[in-house]
């Protein structure tokens, strides 16, 4: 019995290495289909909200999926034109905040009993033989319109899915011929709609109160630019673990160079943090619950494995894609020892 347990193990691992070699060389062609196809869940469920509003339930569904990727886009495109206004605003007063960290430097450093410090210029002209600017920001650049372009695919794979989205059930039906095969394959994927739905909408929910406890947070302080910094937050905490503690950097190094003083910096840090925890640690688990059933060394792991095959587009889908890839396996005999292993609770449903 171990022997045939051990031997359906090594076979799952098997499937699972091949599966892992097909994302890494097929992720430019890979990435906006699953980008798209996670577009749906998301689009599904803005147009059953939107499906519960006064005067627009006579709404066609496949209507409402069409008004929900209008509404989604504009938001997208508004909260691009904010953020971007935003960092060129931080931009220009970043001479402002240079002086009060000259400021703040020079007055660590006469309490240290340093007494010559190395004025800007002359950072300046170490780094640039030592740091090649041109080149970064080519490739950020680079970056930047390869990310573009990942998004205008999957634009497309989402009108293309959504033309044929009602009437798939039937499609795989008739693909299978068999009805119980058929039957099975539908229930899979309504396992995958139920669970990567509830956790997206779920998550979405928890960005958004985080964000505005720390938009709150930061407005009291008196931190410039706390919207802009909050919906950071919100968009950061979709990374799990890495996301809190950036989110929190950014506006507490603002506050440092905004004040010119650690009191103000360490305020927002503790401040920022039991936002965070609070979000974390109570409400994130009574919200999301055990949506996605990955334990938390599949979580961190997964992360590190998504994050080395995609970049940050696999950062951000780590969760989401690992829950995928358990569900798929624990459909298939010889990989479901995986998909338990994978498993917080250790049972699956």
């Amino acid at each position: 019995m171990l022997q045939f347990n051990v031997t359906k193990l090594a076979a799952g691992l098997i499937v699972a290495v091949i599966f892992g070699w097909i994302l890494i060389i097929g992720k430019s062609l890979l990435l906006p289909v699953l980008l798209g196809i996670i577009g749906i869940y998301i689009l599904d469920s803005t147009a059953s909200t939107i499906g519960r509003v006064p005067g627009l339930r006579k709404i066609p569904r496949r209507g409402r999926r069409l008004l929900a990727l209008l509404a989604i886009f504009l938001l997208f495109v508004l909260m691009g034109v904010f953020l971007e206004a935003n960092a060129q605003a931080v931009a220009q007063n970043i001479p402002r905040y240079k002086t009060n960290l000259n400021a703040l430097i020079e007055s660590a450093m006469s309490i240290l009993g340093v007494k010559k410090l190395p004025d800007w210029s002359t950072i300046e002209q170490t780094l640039s033989g030592k740091f090649d600017f041109l080149g970064f920001l080519q490739g950020t650049l680079s970056t930047v319109q390869g990310f573009g372009t990942v998004m205008m695919m999957t634009i497309l794979y989402i009108i293309f899915i959504l033309t044929d989205l009602d009437d798939m059930p039937e499609k795989v039906r008739k693909a299978f011929g068999d009805a119980e095969t058929a039957d099975r394959s539908l229930k899979i994927v309504a396992q995958i709609n139920q669970k990567i739905g509830s956790y997206l909408s779920a998550k979405t929910l928890i960005n958004v109160i985080l964000a505005l406890i720390s938009f709150v947070i930061m407005l009291l302080l008196g931190i410039e630019f706390a919207l802009f910094w909050a919906i950071l937050i919100g968009l950061l905490n979709y990374i799990p673990y890495l996301g809190s503690i950036l989110g929190v950097l950014f506006p507490v190094m603002l506050s440092l160079v905004q004040f010119g003083g650690l009191w103000h910096a360490g305020v927002a840090f503790v401040a920022l943090m039991a936002a965070q925890l609070f979000v974390g640690n109570i409400l994130e688990p009574r919200l999301v619950g055990n949506s996605v059933n990955l334990s938390g060394f599949m979580v961190l792991f997964s992360l590190t494995i998504w994050t080395a095959m995609w970049g940050l587009a696999g950062t951000i889908l780590a969760i989401p894609l690992t829950a995928v890839v358990m569900i798929i396996l624990s459909q298939i005999q010889s990989t479901r020892p995986l998909a338990i292993l994978m498993s917080e609770s250790g049972e699956l449903d």
